[in-house]
């Protein structure tokens, strides 16, 4: 089951059971724990059969192909150099992203979200895996009828397993279109970034509801979260739920960030996914709150 405990199963977790229900532990960039390299085949793999919410980049290169790479140039996260946008797909061919470390790992190669995506067709997929597309975009570049097409086709007979969500919602919106059954996201915190007024949840919350059609998924920031849900403060989240947006609390690692307090807003502001690089650690953590372990409808966040 997906909340089951750890002593159970040696597989990483894919939901710890909260207050309000399971919430999700996507993997981000496919990472099971944080010193591993990105985008590893292998993790997708053992994700799509144990029911995760899976997660990667991508970016468009220069011959209209999708990339599962998150910064705009190849190093130094890769063994490779150059700016993305101007290389063409085969010019990326044996690369391999780096590890925590800044270690090449073999199991860990560049490629195409295409070759990324082709294995899943040969693997049973548990009922509860999808896999988000998060989509980059440099600034001032549209995404190109061609990277669609090449997205569209690499996806082609999962798309009911698939999210895209990015800050640029109208070009996700693009690749939605052209993936029949596929979910939407939209995280607005680029637009926070720019525009200092929606710092304010209410603001932040009309801001999303004026986008709202078709989005199912919002993306928010973990401390801007907690910031909403604190006495007295706006419940952001649960008027997301209001609207039939479930919302994803990235990116939460373990660290000095990350305490007791902040998991207990996070999990009491009923968030349905969190996204994060350490599940393991992420999830015992989570469990180890008496909120979580105590569950019951009348609790106390303080």
């Amino acid at each position: 089951m997906a909340t089951e405990t750890m002593k159970h199963t040696a597989n990483p977790p894919v939901a710890v059971e909260g207050p309000y229900g399971p919430v999700r532990l996507k993997w981000h960039k496919l990472r099971t724990h944080l010193a591993e390299a990105p985008f590893k085949p292998s993790n997708l793999a053992l994700g799509w059969q144990l029911g995760a919410s899976l997660e990667v980049d991508i970016l468009a290169t220069a011959d209209g192909c999708f990339a599962v790479l998150h910064d705009p140039r190849l190093g130094p996260s890769t063994t490779g150099h150059g700016r993305i946008s101007r290389m063409p797909i085969a010019s990326m061919s044996g690369l391999f992203h780096r590890d925590a470390g800044g270690s090449p790992d073999p199991d860990a190669p560049v490629l195409s979200l295409a070759e990324l995506v082709a294995p899943l067709r040969n693997l049973s997929r548990a009922p509860s895996a999808n896999l988000q597309l998060d989509l980059k975009l440099l600034e001032g570049h549209a995404l190109p009828d061609s990277a669609i097409a090449d997205a569209a086709a690499a996806v082609a007979g999962l798309e009911d397993a698939i999210v895209v969500g990015s800050h640029h919602l109208d070009a996700a919106r693009r690749l939605v279109d052209a993936m029949p059954g596929a979910r939407l996201g939209y995280d607005p915190m680029l637009a926070v970034s720019r525009q200092r007024s929606l710092r304010d949840p209410e603001r932040l919350l009309r801001h999303i509801e004026r986008r709202r059609t078709g989005v199912s998924l919002a993306y928010l920031q973990f401390d801007a979260i907690v910031a909403s849900e604190k006495q007295g403060g706006f419940p952001l989240v649960a008027r997301l739920l209001e609207l039939g947006i479930e919302t994803d609390a990235w990116t939460v690692n373990p660290g000095r960030q990350i305490s007791d307090a902040v998991l207990r807003r996070l999990i009491g502001s009923r968030v349905r996914q969190i996204t994060t690089d350490a599940p393991i650690e992420i999830f015992r953590l989570i469990r180890s709150l008496p909120c979580v372990i105590h569950a019951t409808t009348d609790l106390s966040f303080e």
